[in-house]
């Protein structure tokens, strides 16, 4: 049963330095009775003043020592009220009964008891204060003193009721300023940490912006959502050229998986519609939800937003709460913050790359050029050489080209190019680099390919070329052949400078011998 009101935290003030005092006060009362006798009244006895300056000394030193923190302060204050239902009466008793005024001092008592006590169990000490007054006064009470009596109880129980309702009030009060304070303080908590937020995720927006490639930006958009905003599950889904979404990364509980992985549209609704209509879409409850397949098992809110940048959407992102209702309208405007910066980083990064192939592809054949032919072959020659793998090399040149230039014109000769390229890129596989080395002539980097290997795709490439009809103007057909080098690492040479040189010697062995061959040195 709660006996105490809760003192830990309050704004009211502290009346234990008060009570001390005004018990130092009674306390020096007795000992004048106990010297000088009470008006008309001789002193009591040395043995009875004693036991009663002795025993109320020792409990201000006890109550003195809760003060300081050695024990419960609570206890120190019960004590007090009970020892003061035994001493009053005494005081009395031993100074004149009902003309006594040490019954003043049922007022200390009763004031700390309704500060410090619950109602009910104040009202019982009350109770208990005017039974015992009554109790020692009762042989004296007559017809002369009984008004004055009945007037001391009952101001007695208003005063009790005064304070309790006054001690009620102001604990209300006080509640409600407590409330009010920590309200203030959650919120001044909120504002610091969403200012940190956005100035973390102002910081991460500029690292995003200097990202050059879709695989950085999305590693650095999973740490945002995962190291700033703190989410338990979060995903990134992205659009393809066809309208279909999937999963360009995935964290559950913190574990990220940055594998691509593509989502069943019946069970992503939710995830389409904000693709297609650009607005973000937050819910409190996710129970029940058939439009959308949850991340986490423990997933109950969510927030999508899209990616959206001039325009266009790329994806969105979403991130899941396992608590109802978690998502509010800050947590909305930080997520779009992160998502206009993705869509924007991932805008550049596009830009970029066609930046790059724009300077490393060949205009005519919409192959790679010469430098970035040069450039592949180096990395291919340090990663053969690096981890023992075969790596070869193939020269394709078009037989007899200047003389078909001669007689049909360069706009033919030009048309030839891009139906060969065409024909050589059918023929070689994705990790093959193929590249216009210069004029008629090609190059293709083959990866983990012997000699052996690269010269039967040569043979299945000059095979194609020859069965292939090449349309050199409105309606005019010609036959093409093509003469075809193969060199290959370690057979011939180290240096890649040494790659080419051997496959050229191959290509003019091949035309040496009679061109529309494939040969090796």
């Amino acid at each position: 049963m709660k006996v105490f009101l809760d003192r830990n935290k309050t704004l009211l003030p502290r009346i234990d330095v008060i009570y001390l005092l005004a018990r130092l006060m009674t306390l020096t009362g007795i000992a004048w009775m106990a010297l000088f006798g009470y008006g008309t009244l001789e002193p009591p006895s040395f043995t009875i003043m004693a036991i009663l300056l002795g025993t109320f000394a020792l409990h201000l030193l006890l109550f003195y020592i809760a003060m300081q923190g050695r024990f419960d302060l609570k206890l120190a204050y019960l004590s007090a009220i009970v020892y003061d239902l035994l001493l009053i009466p005494l005081l009395i008793t031993y100074s004149g009964g009902p003309g006594s005024s040490f019954y003043l001092l049922y007022y200390l008592t009763i004031s700390v008891a309704a500060y410090v006590l619950v109602f009910w169990v104040a009202t019982a000490f009350t109770a208990i204060a005017c039974a015992s007054y009554l109790a020692v006064i009762f042989a004296d009470i007559n017809i002369t003193n009984l008004y004055d009596i009945l007037i001391r109880i009952g101001f007695v129980w208003v005063y009790f009721l005064a304070i309790s309702y006054a001690s009620e009030h102001m604990r209300r009060s006080e509640r409600r300023l407590l409330k009010l304070f920590d309200t203030l303080n959650q919120r001044t908590s909120e504002l610091e940490k969403s200012q940190a937020q956005v100035e973390m995720i102002y910081e991460n927006s500029r690292v995003l912006a200097s990202i050059l490639d879709s695989d950085g930006v999305v590693r650095e958009v999973t740490k945002i959502l995962g190291n700033v905003l703190q989410y338990d599950h979060f995903a990134m889904v992205l659009r393809d050229r066809y309208s279909n979404l999937f999963y360009r990364s995935r964290s559950i509980n913190g574990r990220n998986n940055f594998h691509p992985q593509a989502i069943d549209a019946d069970q992503m609704g939710l995830v389409r519609r904000v693709c297609d209509v650009g607005e973000p879409i937050r819910l409190k409850d996710l129970n029940g939800r058939e439009d959308y397949q949850p991340l986490g098992e423990d997933s109950r809110s969510l927030l999508v937003v899209p990616m959206k940048s001039h325009g266009q959407v790329h994806g969105a992102l979403t991130a899941e709460s396992v608590n109802k209702d978690h998502f509010k309208e800050r947590d909305l405007q930080m997520l779009s913050i992160v998502s206009r910066s993705a869509a924007l980083a991932f805008e550049n990064a596009e830009l970029h790359r066609r930046t790059e192939e724009l300077t490393v592809i060949d205009e005519l054949t919409e192959t790679y050029n010469y430098r970035y032919f040069v450039q592949k072959l180096q990395e291919e020659k340090r990663r053969a050489l690096r981890y023992n793998l075969p790596l070869s090399l193939i020269m394709v040149d078009i037989d007899w080209f200047k003389k078909l230039n001669d007689s049909l014109g360069h706009e033919a000769g030009n048309r030839v190019l891009k139906q060969l390229s065409a024909v050589i890129k059918s023929c070689i596989r994705d990790v093959d680099v193929f590249s216009r080395y210069g004029g008629e002539e090609f190059m293709v980097i083959l990866p983990q390919t012997t000699q052996h290997e690269a010269a039967t795709l040569g043979e299945r490439i000059r095979a194609k070329v020859e069965r292939t009809k090449f349309e050199t103007a409105m309606g005019q057909i010609s036959s093409v052949t093509v003469s075809v080098g193969v060199s290959s690492f370690p057979e011939n040479g180290r240096s890649h400078e040494d790659l080419v040189s051997i496959t050229d010697q191959a290509l003019y062995r091949a035309k040496g011998e009679g061109r529309n061959l494939v040969c090796t040195i």
